[in-house]
């Protein structure tokens, strides 16, 4: 079975980088023991019922097979899929709900055997895009931030007609 690669950087500090790590953390727990709980610094960040949220948002029991490290000399945070099978339908809505200051944001996946074959997904607070064109992720994040202050609403409804399977 073919592995995914994924590439995904973001500029942040190490506190900001803290708050994945405790997420990653808290399902590992959450897989060696049922009534984990997680820290209460993400409180702040999932409301009132922290673990029913990152439960749902991480699509449990399905491991979240993403990975972070944090270098501090560069005030970078690297995400990089675990075991070749990251969580490709969780990481958009947890990076969502985890730094929306920071969108909006891109980040891109391949089958390792294929790198030439990049899907790249881009975050933002009103939207999730999907692209194969590298050259349109640019452009796309610069209309998105020209867009400001918007409220924060997720349109999950496609903006094409879906195929139909009917014919």
């Amino acid at each position: 079975m073919s592995s995914i690669t994924l590439t995904f950087e973001l500029a942040c500090t190490r506190e900001e980088a803290a708050r994945f790590a405790a997420v990653e953390l808290f399902l590992a727990e959450m897989a060696e023991n049922a009534e984990a709980e997680p820290p209460a610094e993400l409180d702040a960040v999932f409301g009132a019922r922290p673990r029913e949220t990152i439960l749902g948002l991480a699509g449990h029991p399905q491991p979240l097979g993403i990975t972070c490290r944090y270098d501090r000399d560069r005030g970078v945070m690297t995400l990089a899929a675990s075991g070749g099978k990251p969580n490709l339908a969780a990481l958009p809505v947890l990076l969502l709900w985890l730094y929306p200051d920071k969108l909006p944001i891109a980040y891109s996946v391949h089958v390792t055997e294929r790198p030439d074959l990049a899907v790249w997904t881009i975050v933002g607070l009103n939207r999730i895009e999907i692209t194969q064109h590298e050259g349109e992720v640019a452009t796309r994040l610069e209309a998105l931030r020209a867009v400001g202050d918007t409220p924060r609403r997720l349109d999950l409804l496609p903006t094409k007609p879906l195929p139909r399977s009917d014919g």
